[in-house]
C-alpha cells in the first residue's frame, strides 16, 4: 500500500501540475514536492517505514535522478519504492539505463498525463 507519494523535479510549474494530475487518482495520499533528489532521499531515509510511489526527473541541480537512483540503491536498498521516470529525454541510452534499476517501474516523457497513470502496472 502507498503511504506517501514523492514528486522529484526542479521545475516548480511541472511540480504543481504533476501534483494536480497524481491527486486526482491518489485523493488520499499525501504528496510531498522536493526540487532536488538531496532532499528527497533525507526525506525517504526519515520516512523509511514507509512505502513510496515516486515520479523523478532525470535533469536537475544539486542531485540528479541518476544519482538519485545509486544513493537510494546503495543506502536505502530495503525501501519500499515504486519510480517512475519523467523526464524530457528520449535519449534511448537514458531510456536503458533505467532498465538496470529494478525500483524503476516505468520510464514516461514529459508531460504527466493521466491517461499515463492509466497505464501504469500496479497503480
Amino acid at each position: 500500500m502507498i503511504q506517501q507519494i514523492l514528486l522529484i523535479d526542479d521545475d516548480p510549474v511541472i511540480n504543481f501540475v504533476n501534483s494536480k494530475i497524481v491527486a486526482k487518482k491518489f485523493d488520499d495520499t499525501p504528496i510531498f514536492i522536493f526540487e532536488d533528489g538531496k532532499k528527497a532521499l533525507e526525506h525517504l531515509k526519515t520516512n523509511s517505514n514507509h512505502s513510496f510511489l515516486i515520479f523523478l526527473d532525470l535533469n536537475m541541480p544539486i542531485m540528479n535522478g541518476w544519482e538519485f537512483m545509486e544513493a537510494i540503491s546503495s543506502e536505502t536498498p530495503n525501501l519500499d519504492i515504486q519510480v517512475h521516470i519523467i523526464t524530457s529525454s528520449v535519449d534511448p541510452s537514458d531510456q536503458a539505463k533505467a532498465a538496470q534499476y529494478k525500483q524503476i517501474c516505468s520510464y514516461l516523457v514529459k508531460p504527466l498525463k493521466a491517461s499515463n497513470l492509466e497505464k501504469l502496472t500496479g497503480i
